[in-house]
């Protein structure tokens, strides 16, 4: 063979392993550029900083212009969403706070009245019979300004308006807010109320913490029979403190418990008690809140443990 030949065939093997590169290494660049686009979309659909923009279809592929529309429309479901959840949210917080009012007036007026009743000149039978008509009007007074204060409550937490505000502290106060709070309604209801000492430390809101508790207390009081008991106790592990809540109560199916924490749930065998179904709710909200979590343990006919979980330090 020709050396002049043999250089052009040598040539342009050359040129055509380079140009064969060149080529792979384009597409290999712009399948690497999509790619990176695609992640960055995912990325910013997923921490909510996607933001819809004008794409030119002949510069993209396939898949990245469906994956483009996806998440348009589905930024737009969520924006309606949002809006919608908003709105309700709203309408239930005017309502409570216009609520208010009027509410407070008819415990006023009905004190006032019982008072003028008192002064008058009636019959034993007669008095009677009136003070039961109003001991009715504020009982149900109380029990609906229950449940626009529960309203509410539920509101402010779904809104983002309540902040925990966490800090190390010990859980001693809380206990004995606890049976401040509640050490009448367990004497009346003959319950009896036992809290244990403790030096447990946790970080925690203090004042939202008490609410959480509070609503599993009540819970509990409210659920056991006379001559039954409800402890509060406290145990601290590595890097939580159990904050122990133990009735003698009624207890809760095992096939009830995974849902009594939602919102606004009513177990069927309670129908005729008052309440909304949101205290528990409320409780697992503000814990979690605090990077802790809520557990039960129960059984029917055999009362209940709850245990609120607290972190130990930051």
């Amino acid at each position: 063979m020709q050396p002049n030949l043999l250089v052009i065939l040598l040539g342009t093997a050359v040129l055509s392993l380079c140009i064969c590169g060149g080529t792979a290494v384009f597409f290999l660049m712009r399948e690497k550029k999509r790619t990176g686009q695609i992640l960055r979309m995912l990325d910013q659909a997923s921490d909510g900083s996607f933001r819809e923009i004008h794409l030119n279809e002949s510069s993209i592929s396939l898949m990245e212009n469906s994956l483009w529309k996806y998440l348009c429309a589905r930024q737009a479901g969520e924006k309606a969403l949002r809006q919608e959840k908003e709105r309700i949210q709203a309408d239930i917080s005017d309502l409570s706070h216009q609520s208010a009012a009027p509410v407070s007036n008819i415990l006023l007026y009905s004190q006032l009245l019982e008072e003028w009743l008192e002064e008058r000149d009636l019959s034993e039978d007669e008095k009677r019979e009136a003070l039961e008509y109003l001991e009715a009007v504020k009982e149900q007074t109380h029990a609906l300004d229950f449940l626009i204060e529960g309203l509410g409550r539920l509101s402010r937490m779904e809104t983002g308006i309540i902040h925990v505000e966490r800090k190390e502290q010990e859980l001693e106060p809380l206990f004995h807010s606890l049976e401040r709070q509640f050490s009448l309604k367990a004497r009346e209801k003959g319950v009896r109320l036992t809290l244990t000492e403790t030096d447990a430390r946790a970080v925690f809101d203090m004042k939202w913490t008490v609410e959480a508790a509070a609503n599993l207390v009540d819970n509990a009081l409210k659920y056991t029979p006379a001559g039954g008991e409800v402890k509060i106790s406290a145990e601290t592990y590595s890097f939580f403190v159990r904050i122990r809540v133990q009735d003698d109560g009624i207890g809760i199916a095992e096939e009830e418990q995974p849902r009594i924490f939602g919102r606004f749930y009513r177990s069927p065998s309670l129908s005729q008690e008052p309440g909304l179904g949101i205290g528990l709710y409320i409780a697992r909200e503000i814990v979690k809140q605090q990077k802790g979590y809520i557990k039960v343990e129960s059984a029917k006919g055999k009362g209940s443990i709850f245990s609120v979980f607290l972190p130990v330090n930051e």
